[in-house]
């Protein structure tokens, strides 16, 4: 079978419940699921100020003073930052008012998938599928074109299927939502990332961005922070795991940890979000004592704490700079090593047996055909990859199983591929490389809890069709 490319990144697991990330006005304190507004009206840093990453410009433990942390940048912003710098926030929609309730049910529903991805005999699909809806308003059609072109929650959501299983699907779906904000709904089992969440971005590092590239990477990376903060909200659902602490600071932590697993295009994510946080401590907005969130200046030093404690002699310049106080960084390895350790622990049983997949994760199938992996650290770069296990002396195995069927589901995505538009064939394509690993493990997983048996395997085996197979079992 066909690799299916690489990880985004690798996953780990937020102790918290339904969340609402980004449920703070600019006026005042909401309840959840109300708007965070904008402040491109007020900009948040001085003249000169963007010029990120100047000793010379930047006071000693004041981060305030000296633009995004240092290297919050990545080559994202290179292909949007020209566009996303023509664009004027609130120019095609009305902003959104500061007491803004939108009722999650009521956002518009992912739209119909024109192809699908048929199952496996009786193994129902799970895993995360992306949807980016249409708008009518012109900037956000801007925005989804391009998350489309960028395939920019599809790798993503490929990634967390290679990585994570769980128990059924979650729509990662882009949507007008009427409200700025972004959202976990259990009830339907959909991470929402709304437009208007692009236009506030847009607006806000307008001001202090010095060129279209930096304002391109802070707009993304912010983006992508946020979401996997609901990423966080969307696993402690799926796969129940408890909670060790307040949940908002937990989905920080998962957030950020996933962006450092990234690599330092992650990391520079990670810093757009700090950023992001840093910027809204500077408007007329106070998070309230009693609200679920820390507020904005300590989530910003939990995050820059994280990303230094992850490598300390890599990221010193934090020190050097004042981005973070040299009380504080004495503190963050140890506090990195602890939170990671934390989750590593609770994510670990969730873990895909990656067998199938030629990724190098301590199995958690229960099963004695799932091979030993040297490590069971969910944060490890990903290895070179190893050949999937072939049958020994007569004997099939669950992942040989599992790569059969996701030959012929990709074999009847083919055949139907013949009389589909180039659109659909895009489209059927992107489904296979982000929703088949997920299917695979799926399988795998069912195959070994139920231990089909070798005639049933074999009778897998040499199908020459995807309904041939489906009655196997």
């Amino acid at each position: 079978m066909k690799h299916l490319g690489v990880a985004l990144a690798l996953i780990l697991c937020a102790s918290c419940k339904k969340s609402n990330y980004f449920d703070k006005t600019a006026e005042g304190a909401t309840k959840t699921e109300e708007a965070k507004p904008a402040t491109a009206d007020k900009p948040a840093a001085t003249e000169g100020s963007a010029a990120a990453g100047s000793a010379t410009q930047v006071a000693i433990n004041d981060p305030w003073a000296g633009g995004p942390p240092p290297g919050s940048d990545t080559n994202l912003g290179a292909k949007c930052g020209p566009k996303l710098n023509k664009i004027d926030p609130w120019d095609q929609t009305p902003k959104p008012k500061d007491d803004t309730k939108v009722d999650v049910a009521s956002i518009e529903k992912p739209v119909a998938d024109k192809v699908e991805i048929k199952d496996f005999g009786g193994v129902s699909a799970s895993g995360f599928k992306v949807t980016y809806n249409p708008s009518r308003v012109k900037n956000h059609e801007e925005y989804r074109a391009l998350f489309e072109n960028n395939k920019m929650f599809d790798n993503v959501a490929e990634g967390l299927n290679r990585t994570v299983r769980i128990p059924k699907t979650v729509d990662i779906n882009t949507v007008t939502c009427n409200t700025i904000n972004a959202f976990y709904d259990p009830r339907t089992r959909r991470i929402i990332v709304c437009y208007e969440l692009l236009d506030y971005f847009v607006g806000m590092f307008k001001p202090t961005a010095k060129n279209e590239e930096e304002l391109g990477n802070a707009v993304m990376g912010a983006t992508m922070f946020g979401f996997f903060h609901e990423v966080g909200h969307g696993l402690i659902d799926q796969l129940d795991l408890p909670a060790v602490g307040r949940e908002e600071d937990s989905a920080d932590q998962l957030a950020t940890l996933i962006l450092i697993a990234g690599g330092e295009k992650g990391v520079a994510q990670a810093l757009a979000g700090a950023y992001w946080f840093q910027l809204q401590s500077k408007s007329p907005h106070k998070t309230p004592f009693w609200d679920e969130h820390a507020f904005d200046q300590q989530r910003f030093y939990n995050i820059v704490c994280l990303i230094f404690g992850s490598d300390p002699k890599r990221y010193g310049e934090f020190v050097q700079t004042g981005t973070l106080p040299m009380e504080r960084a004495a503190r963050c390895p140890d506090e990195y090593a602890k939170i990671k350790k934390a989750w590593e622990k609770l994510l670990q049983p969730h873990l895909t047996n990656g067998a199938a997949l030629n990724m190098s994760y301590a199995p958690s199938v229960p099963t004695k055909e799932a091979p030993k992996q040297p490590s069971q650290d969910p944060f490890e770069e990903p290895t070179t990859p190893t050949p999937a296990p072939t049958p020994a002396g007569g004997e099939i195995t669950c992942e040989a199983v599992a790569i059969k069927a996701a030959e012929l589901i990709a074999g009847e995505a083919e055949a139907r591929a013949r009389k589909m538009s180039r659109e659909e064939v895009e489209e059927l394509k992107q489904k296979l490389e982000t929703e088949l690993p997920a299917a695979v493990e799926k399988i795998l997983a069912e195959c070994a809890k139920v231990n089909w048996s070798q005639e049933s395997r074999r009778c897998v085996m040499d199908s020459k069709t995807l309904a041939q197979a489906s009655k196997c079992n």
